[in-house]
């Protein structure tokens, strides 16, 4: 029922032009909401100005999301506006941040208890956060990287530039940024914490550079320093 609300609101709002004004978005505890935006029938034009000024996304307490929306051949909607996306318990996510699309405002992604996920974003969507400043990650037993090794190559180098605060907390199974051997950049890296995350002692090996972090802080499962 909820999803059938959700679907028929964007539908009818889909043509009209306040939609193209919304700069804020919440779907919480809807149990049968699969995909946010549904692109179906919306040509490439259409999608190009679909939600041009959306600034944050919230998205919790969502047991059957599957995704923001399906890929096919046309490109995703225009999200360039945004800049705050926080997801939480979102148990069967298959992929959050779509290849297709480009993320180049996103300032804060906070992603918390979503089970499926082995990894969290595609390299191409890696090189489009080119203003993220906070990136926290929690609770999720499958990952096992942060940034995929599908689609990029050994030699590839992306750089984070504005990622100043990381948080990686309860990650029993993440061991690397990622696996694939791309070069990763952190020239405004501040601060790193880190709690309940067996493999961080092979993670801190991996091949990243740090230009300037100022701080870094493990922490055991009942939250003392180590």
């Amino acid at each position: 029922m909820a999803r059938a609300i959700l679907n028929e609101f964007l539908s009818q709002t889909k043509s009209s032009g306040w939609i193209h004004n919304l700069e804020e978005l919440n779907v919480d505890e809807c149990s049968s909401v699969k995909e946010v935006f549904q692109l179906e029938g919306l040509d490439e034009e259409s999608q190009a100005k679909w939600l041009v000024r959306l600034r944050r996304i919230w998205l919790c307490d969502l047991p059957r999301l599957k995704h923001l929306w399906k890929e096919n051949n046309q490109p995703g909607p225009d999200l360039l506006s945004l800049e705050r996306l926080q997801v939480c318990n979102c148990d069967i996510l298959i992929q959050l941040l779509p290849s297709s699309a480009s993320f180049q405002n996103l300032a804060t992604l906070d992603v918390w208890s979503y089970g499926s996920l082995r990894s969290l974003i595609s390299p191409s969507v890696a090189k489009s956060l080119v203003k993220l400043k906070t990136l926290q990650i929690g609770e999720s037993h499958m990952m096992e990287e942060v940034v995929s090794n599908e689609g990029g190559e050994a030699t590839d180098e992306i750089t984070f530039y504005k990622l100043q605060h990381i948080e990686l907390l309860d990650l029993p199974n993440l061991t690397s940024f990622n696996s694939g051997g791309c070069i990763l950049s952190f020239p405004s890296l501040g601060r790193i914490l880190v709690k309940k995350m067996p493999q961080y002692e092979n993670f801190l090996f991996r091949p990243l550079k740090y230009t300037k972090v100022r701080k870094r802080e493990t922490m055991s499962g009942t939250g003392k320093r180590i």
